[in-house]
């Protein structure tokens, strides 16, 4: 069995609670005794935090440790309501919630559960080794294939574009052969010669799947998708504007501007009307693990979805201590 994680005692650095109902769910998962409590994350925060501590000379020590004590209360209420919306937003949710302790109902035979560990994994990349991220990276690049291809009626064409794709069909070579077969797919434009792109680059120029309607001639005008799949808790910011007409047409412009979807493996969900982190939200369709999650459940289709070797090395191995 493959090592995948690389130490889950490593808390997020970042403050976001979305990250950190992650890590509670992944830590929970993961544990021998398949649980993980309110005195567990604040012990490992307090950890964190005296280790930070340690490096920085603090006026008042007393004052100081009322205000971390303080956080680490708080983060766990702010933790426990992501926690709680989740348990009502999800049907099935692999958990089950109690005031202070979280604890796994996984079944490695119910392919919800399956899926929702595969997205919790690529939602906290930063936990597993480096010779393992291309797994994670690449399932999470099916999954949002399948959503693509199941939100999508049979007359659009979904294709994979990224660079390292495993999925039938995908598109392959260079950048510029395969912005060339593009182009002649879609009746769209290149605005480069094929001097201008290094012979060597095989990599995606930041699509990872594109789709069309197939209208029935060769006119152009035609409804065009690009997809860009980001699992990084920051780089999604940022990367969903590969997608965009401010980027794509860079290199090649379709009749009708292509529409930009973003997938993330994050509960992005501050509540049923607003986003977490929305003032980074840009003019995309935006799709989450709640979306995926959404779609997947309407119609039925989880069956569509292979289990990836890393979700049962995460389950498996027990990275985590019985706590």
């Amino acid at each position: 069995m493959a090592a995948l994680f690389t130490d889950l005692a490593k808390v997020p650095r970042n403050a976001y609670t979305f990250l950190w109902a992650d890590y509670v769910e992944l830590t929970c998962i993961c544990s021998k005794n398949g649980l993980v409590s309110k005195g567990n994350i604040d012990a490992i925060t307090q950890e964190a935090t005296d280790v930070q501590a340690d490096s920085v000379d603090f006026i008042d020590k007393n004052e100081e440790s009322e205000e971390i004590d303080d956080a680490i209360s708080k983060k766990w209420a702010d933790i426990h309501s992501r926690l709680t919306a989740r348990s009502k937003q999800y049907n099935d949710w692999p958990f089950i919630l109690d005031k202070n302790v979280l604890r796994s109902r996984f079944d490695k035979k119910n392919q919800k559960h399956c899926l929702y560990v595969a997205m919790l994994i690529a939602s906290s990349l930063r936990l597993c080794i480096k010779q393992r991220m291309p797994d994670i990276t690449n399932a999470f690049e099916e999954i949002s294939y399948h959503w693509l291809k199941t939100s999508l009626n049979d007359n659009w064409e979904v294709r994979p574009f990224g660079a390292h794709q495993t999925l039938p069909n995908s598109y392959t070579g260079t950048l510029w052969e395969k912005l060339e077969k593009l182009a002649e797919d879609i009746q769209a434009r290149l605005w480069k010669e094929k001097s201008q792109y290094d012979p060597r680059n095989t990599a995606d120029g930041g699509i990872d799947l594109v789709a069309w309607l197939k209208i029935g001639d060769i006119r152009g005008n035609i409804p065009v998708i690009f997809g860009q799949c980001a699992c990084s808790p920051n780089d999604w910011e940022d990367k969903q504007l590969d997608v965009t007409p401010y980027a794509t047409e860079a290199h090649i412009s379709p009749h009708h501007p292509g529409a930009a979807f973003c997938f993330v493996p994050h509960d992005l969900s501050a509540n049923d009307s607003n986003w977490d982190r929305a003032e980074h939200v840009k003019r995309v369709v935006l799709i989450d693990r709640r979306r995926f999650f959404s779609l997947f459940e309407t119609q039925a289709s989880f069956d569509k979805l292979p289990v990836w070797n890393f979700v049962t090395d995460a389950i498996e191995t027990n990275y985590a201590p019985a706590f």
